[in-house]
């Protein structure tokens, strides 16, 4: 069982997408497309890749990733958050190097493929090419999914979507997942009054996902934070 710089096996890492994204694969297959890959140990905040860098292709061994982008005025916007076992990436194998901006939320793990073999058997094996197109629709959902949750979405998820994209964006150097914004900031930023992000916030600190002090929310779990974003299907 031969075992990656990070301390994962191959085997291990073909276990997760065949138990996930490439379920309808052949083991065999998936085993093919997992070889020759690293494992990247990524802190939390780092930057992954940038748009200006040639495409990658992965996937979440552990932790959370954040896929944004931004203006030249340093605007961000957030477009998915990545899970373990999510790949990340697969759009840009078929149309190079996507515009956006890949960053650790928390201190995160991933398995980076050999992108020349994988296209290789992509171009080679229809399956692995409809399983490619079935993602790269999966994240144009996700895109339809952000667009319809600054609609449809509670103040709450707005609340939770504001603090990871805070927190997310400007580290604090100490090693904790904080958000340095004060009530009213809050509140004006998701179209809502103190009071009510108030309450948010004291029902976050409830269920042990943050906690506050003047001018600060830490997020004490960002994973189980993350999924309480809205989705058409919770």
């Amino acid at each position: 069982m031969p075992r990656n710089e990070g301390g994962n096996s191959t085997d291990d890492v073909v276990a997760l997408l065949y138990g996930g994204a490439w379920a309808a694969l052949p083991r065999e297959t998936v085993e093919r497309l997992a070889t020759g890959g690293t494992v990247r140990e990524v802190a939390e905040g780092v930057t992954v890749y940038t748009e200006a860098e040639t495409e990658r292709f992965a996937v979440i061994l552990h932790g959370l990733i954040r896929v944004y982008m931004n203006t030249s005025d340093g605007r961000e916007v957030t477009v998915r958050y990545v899970r373990t076992g999510e790949l990340l990436g697969a759009p840009a194998l078929i149309a190079g190097p996507a515009p956006v901006f890949v960053q650790a939320v928390t201190n995160s793990s991933l398995y980076f493929m050999d992108v020349a073999r994988v296209k290789a058997l992509a171009q080679r094996d229809a399956a692995v090419a409809w399983v490619f197109a079935e993602e790269s629709v999966h994240r144009l959902y996700d895109v339809l999914e952000e667009l319809a949750g600054n609609t449809f979405a509670t103040v709450r998820q707005r609340v939770v979507r504001h603090l990871l994209d805070l927190a997310s964006s400007h580290t604090t150097g100490d090693g904790r997942l904080t958000a340095l914004v004060n009530q009213q900031d809050l509140a004006n930023s998701v179209g809502s009054v103190r009071e009510v992000v108030a309450r948010v916030l004291h029902e976050l600190r409830e269920a042990s996902l943050v906690r506050t002090s003047p001018g600060r929310v830490e997020i004490l779990d960002a994973v189980k934070m993350s999924r309480e974003l809205w989705s058409r299907v919770r």
